[in-house]
């Protein structure tokens, strides 16, 4: 047996179901083929790329409208260009308009004639409606996958916040579309599940609000930001002068994360959107950590391991001083697997990387990751042993190297990222 990439094999081993379930489907097998029919023509793939088109992650899309599509928000993580695809043809995508919260982007493309969904009215289907989930998964054609509703779950303010399905797709199936019986687009398939949620998509009803919410929370990030400092004068390299102020919207932190197996490197970019009291909003609420550097919330991972298998709080404990041990016990945010580390600080030191020299926490994490068979999220997983090695400088509250590495019968990772600019723009 061969490995290939993980979303592929995923998608591979997912795939054969759903064309078993499509040709079982006896009363409504020509319903299903005749929306297929229909339908085939407005999904498409999305691949999101890093830095010399290093491919980063890939989803779905569903053409709204001319020129523009909508997919998942957590697809596009730390791309630097966007490709729409179909077979062998290949399109340029920018993005049109984000709404991270809700994990909804618009995409807009050039010269792009792909008729529109039509996009239900409705605020939401009903219980128990029969639903077909259409995706395009590495633009290899348009797979459907038929269901039904099997929860409605309203979110704080009481309103509709995501569709349950008695349905399961693979992670490339994000940024699908969800549609009724009639080919309406009800919803839009989201694979970034939080650990123990079910299968979801997000309530077409929202695409509608896209821009809005978009333009509101840039406009509310930029109302946000602290007066700086008359002093805080950033230099032409962009570099923060002695006693500039951070946080501050607008501060970025470039990481460049290096796969050591196959040489490849992509930036990981975190910029500060928002500081609102105590809590600091990076990449539009993709990250969010407290002002001591604690981690509050990853909602959508793009530094490798250093995210995916990141502990709840971080990978560095409150007031951690040399020869401390201690234990995580935890799931990952969005794979739920399994992590059983325990960590011990090792040594103080001063390490060199692009963005600087730095006084250093040396923190060292051995451990095991319960790892799924062959990548894929079902069937009995087996502890991996797990190492990681995370570099802290007090000063800057932040880590500036991680190295993570595991390996397995079917994977294996040996990853650095890395700090490589830290400027204020």
């Amino acid at each position: 047996m061969t490995t290939s990439p993980q979303p592929m094999r995923r998608f591979a081993l997912i795939a054969t179901p759903v064309f078993l379930a499509l040709a079982a489907a006896n009363a409504s097998a020509l319903d299903a083929a005749q929306l297929l029919t229909k339908l085939t023509p407005s999904i498409y793939a999305v691949r999101a790329m890093g830095a010399n088109n290093a491919p980063l992650a890939s989803g779905s899309a569903v053409v709204i409208g001319p020129g523009q599509l909508v997919t998942a928000c957590h697809v596009l993580a730390g791309a630097r260009a966007i490709a729409v695809r179909r077979d062998n043809v290949s399109y340029d995508a920018t993005l049109d308009a984000p709404d991270v919260d809700r994990d909804l982007c618009l995409l807009r493309v050039a010269n792009f004639s792909a008729p529109a969904v039509s996009v239900s009215a409705a605020a939401a289907p009903s219980f128990g409606q029969k639903v077909l989930a259409a995706a395009s998964p590495e633009a290899a054609g348009v797979v459907v996958l038929d269901g039904s509703v099997s929860g409605l779950r309203a979110g704080s303010d009481g309103k509709l916040d995501r569709i349950e399905l008695t349905l399961d797709f693979p992670p490339a199936a994000s940024g699908g579309g969800l549609f009724d019986e009639t080919g309406r687009l009800v919803g839009i398939l989201s694979a970034g599940r939080a650990p123990g949620e079910k299968p979801k998509a997000l309530p077409a009803s929202w695409i509608a609000q896209i821009k809005e919410r978009g333009v509101a929370a840039m406009a509310s990030y930029r109302a946000s930001a602290p007066a700086p400092a008359p002093a805080a004068v950033v230099d032409e390299a962009g570099a923060a002068p002695a006693g500039a102020a951070s946080p501050r919207v607008g501060e970025v932190w470039r990481y460049e994360l290096v796969d050591k197996l196959t040489r490849k490197r992509r930036d990981v970019v975190y910029r500060v959107d928002r500081v609102e009291g105590e809590r600091i909003t990076f990449n539009q609420g993709a990250r969010v950590e407290t002002l001591d550097g604690r981690v509050e919330r990853i909602s959508t991972p793009s530094g490798g391991e250093f995210d995916g298998a990141s502990p709840p709080r971080g990978w560095v404990p409150v007031d951690v001083k040399p020869g401390a041990r201690w234990k995580y016990s935890y799931k990952q945010a969005g794979t739920d697997l399994r992590t059983e580390l325990t960590g011990e600080l090792t040594g103080e030191s001063t390490i060199t990387v692009p963005a600087g020299s730095f006084r250093v926490l040396r923190l060292s994490y051995k451990g095991y990751v319960a790892r799924p068979f062959y990548g894929v999220s079902f069937g009995a997983p087996s502890s991996v042993p797990y190492t990681a090695v995370a570099w802290y400088a007090p000063e800057l509250k932040r880590v500036v190297r991680f190295d993570a590495s595991y390996a397995s019968k079917y994977e294996r990772v040996d990853e650095s990222l890395v700090l490589a600019e830290h400027r204020f723009d």
